[in-house]
């Protein structure tokens, strides 16, 4: 099987599942993208490729998404974005940091996970919880990738479930791949003529590859989604942990 053929075939499994539980899908996707290209690469081609992916989840689940928390992560991931680019445009990708970072990410992801829930878990939450996630959130997108596992676990302990959830999480994440496009295009040396037709096949699976899980997901009760999601998560967790994290570094080391 071809390189082409598996990324396609990647596009399309990636993005079913994240219509189906909402999160994965881009992790996955990333992952699949660094066996066959470069950092520099692969995180401007997921980032167009999940652009498609959460636009039509967006789109798919619109009535459910919930502007107040976006206008909050909006509100958040400016500067964060900011930031960023700073970063990126000064010294590159933290090539040398990036396994300490995923290693927090990782034991983040875990901890928010099983934490037990406080009594006002089903409210809005504090005004500060997603502008501040957006922050962390804009920063991380234009070197770690993939943000769907950071900004996943607040969500869930907001109660937001099923619709609500995959919906508010896909407009938040599609601002992110919006806003990094054009950085990493401004940035980062692309060959455009050997990328760009497999970047638009990708951008295209997803499409269906979405819609289908939105099908699927009528079928999944609200319980088995937060079932589904916790084990999502902890998959998730770990991998970034112990693989990305402790691997990459006694590899290295």
């Amino acid at each position: 099987m071809s390189a082409a053929t598996v990324l396609i075939v990647a596009a399309f499994a990636t993005a079913l599942l994240s219509g189906l539980i909402g999160m994965g899908g881009g992790m996955l996707l990333l992952a699949t993208l660094f066996c066959f290209l470069p950092h520099a690469e692969a995180v401007p081609t997921h980032a167009t490729v999940q652009l498609a992916s959460n636009s039509t989840r967006m789109l798919a689940f619109l009535r459910h998404v919930d502007w107040r928390t976006f206008g909050g992560f909006l509100l958040g991931s400016a500067p964060g974005l900011a930031l960023g680019s700073g970063l990126l445009l000064a010294s590159g990708p933290p090539e040398r940091s990036e396994p300490y970072l995923k290693m927090a990410v990782g034991l983040y992801i875990l901890v928010a996970a099983y934490l037990p829930k406080g009594r006002k878990a089903s409210a809005a939450g504090r005004w500060w919880e997603f502008p501040l996630l957006g922050a962390v959130a804009g920063t991380a997108a234009l070197t770690v990738g993939a943000v769907g596992p950071l900004i996943a676990p607040l969500f869930a302990r907001r109660d937001f479930v099923k619709e609500r959830l995959i919906a508010t999480k896909a407009v938040c994440q599609m601002a992110l791949h919006l806003a990094k496009i054009p950085v990493f295009l401004a940035v980062r040396s692309i060959d455009y003529a050997r990328l760009g037709g497999i970047t638009l096949v990708m951008a295209v699976v997803v499409i269906p590859g979405t819609l289908l899980g939105k099908r699927l997901l009528r079928f999944v009760s609200e319980e088995h989604f937060r079932l589904l999601y916790r084990v999502a998560l902890t998959v998730a967790g770990a991998k970034v942990l112990v693989w990305d994290g402790v691997y990459a570094l006694v590899g290295r080391g």
